[in-house]
């Protein structure tokens, strides 16, 4: 199943490269993808390789596994000892015999003390040798300026690229698998291929309300001390809740088998799936998403990159569950699924080999729309100080930073860029996706 998925996406993918506008989207996207991917590669204040003392050393790439590397040196004429950690050393100062820096030598949190308070891309900049101020050389300018601390814009950007994509791709990837499996449940059962009897629907609401009540109400300081410590620890304590209220449900609606003997329980009538997950896409989609984000992020004490993931992913799953349905309805007419069915394939076989492979190609348009959003609302929440721990660079937060001097005209415009190129490249690569499939 995921071979054929591969083989179709890679001929979609042919047809979305003849018109330029796919073409230049895809492009962009990849190359965006590489810069989020090598971030800490392409822009560090820390080389890729240095000789010092007869020392060879590749600083940056030892600190994407060793942050804290330190190395123990011996001068080889005057053999004074001397101790290096990598993170924390001024490499620019060092007299290096030998250097090959990032193509942009800055960290996103490096302030550079000769270059503060908002200097323009236009600037005269400086540089510190040898314990003199001097012209900055080219490739230690600041090409698209600095904040007030003298962090660089342009290092920022990249490194806030690779936020931005782990948003945009984790959130998209929780949206589209809760949607994808409501989806293709709702519109392949329906509200009258699943029958249950009476007695195990009565039972299993029963459950449900005893299960969110041991999950939810009794474990309330337990989930609020969660919540406290961080959203990894609230996370495991929320799963395993509902897994308890699951659980719960389930296991009342089994005993339903035993009142076979009692006419009324025992009979079986269409479960009405369809209609209840419909129902719930409504309702949820009815609430307002951003003060519902809003209103997660601030309940939880402990801000992080995980947070925002869930919350974005958990708020946005409706889109997708719709346009499955669709897609499952449309695919449950076709003649294969009803071989399927008299051969005796089993409901979950049916679905995973010949419904999944018709639906996920359509509802993957859906999905980049998805990632563009998911950037967007990241981006808002950083710009509103929402989410992200204050120390991550993202694009939302330099935005942020910006509002502070106007003047400061570099700390709007090259972010701003950044997430609208970025996010309408994705949204035209969506469209053309749309042309080809609906060419087919």
């Amino acid at each position: 199943m995921i071979k054929r998925s591969i083989q179709h996406i890679s001929a979609i993918w042919k047809n979305v490269k003849r018109k330029p506008s796919g073409r230049i989207a895809g492009y962009f996207i990849i190359f965006i993808v590489f810069t989020g991917l090598f971030a800490d590669l392409i822009a560090t204040n820390q080389p890729l390789f240095v000789k010092y003392k007869d020392n060879y050393w590749f600083p940056a790439f030892s600190s994407l596994w060793n942050e804290e590397r330190t190395e123990n040196i011996e001068d080889p004429v005057t053999k004074a000892k001397e101790t290096i950690q990598f993170d924390i050393v001024e490499w620019k100062k060092m007299d290096l015999e030998f250097v090959i820096w990032a193509p942009i030598p800055w960290a996103a949190e490096g302030p550079d003390i000769f270059n503060r308070d908002y200097t323009s891309p236009f600037d005269k900049q400086y540089s510190g040798k040898d314990g003199k101020v001097v012209d900055a050389p080219f490739i230690f300018r600041h090409h698209l300026g600095t904040n007030q601390r003298g962090n660089d814009v342009l290092a920022g950007i990249i490194h806030g690229t690779a936020i931005s994509l782990k948003i945009g791709l984790l959130a998209a990837f929780i949206a589209g698998l809760i949607g994808i499996i409501l989806g293709l449940v709702s519109g392949y059962y329906g509200d009258s291929e699943l029958y249950s009897s009476n007695a195990s629907v009565i039972l299993a609401i029963i459950g449900l309300i005893l299960g969110f009540f041991w999950a939810f109400i009794t474990r309330y300081y337990v989930l609020f001390d969660a919540m406290e410590k961080g959203f990894w620890f609230a996370t495991m304590q929320i799963c395993w809740s509902i897994v308890v209220c699951i659980f719960t449900s389930l296991a009342f609606a089994w005993f339903g088998k035993f009142f076979r003997n009692v006419k009324w329980l025992k009979n079986k009538n269409p479960f009405p799936l369809d209609m209840l997950i419909q129902r719930g896409s409504e309702v949820f989609e009815a609430l307002p998403k951003l003060l519902i984000i809003i209103t997660l992020a601030a309940i939880f004490k402990e801000k992080s990159v995980g947070l925002v993931i869930a919350i974005i992913g958990l708020s946005n799953w409706t889109v997708v569950s719709r346009f499955a349905r669709a897609e499952m309805l449309r695919t449950r007419e076709l003649s294969y699924l009803d071989a399927a069915k008299t051969m005796g394939f089993s409901d979950l076989r049916i679905l995973y080999n010949h419904a999944l492979p018709a639906v996920l190609t359509p509802v993957l348009i859906e999905i980049t729309f998805l990632i563009a959003g998911s950037i967007i609302i990241e981006s808002s929440l950083s710009f509103l100080g929402i989410g992200v721990p204050d120390e991550v660079v993202t694009w939302g937060s330099i935005l942020s930073a910006g509002r502070q001097q106007f003047d400061a005209w570099w700390m709007v415009v090259f972010p701003g860029l950044a997430i609208f190129f970025t996010v309408i490249s994705f949204y035209v690569l969506g469209e053309r996706l749309r042309e080809v499939l609906n060419n087919e």
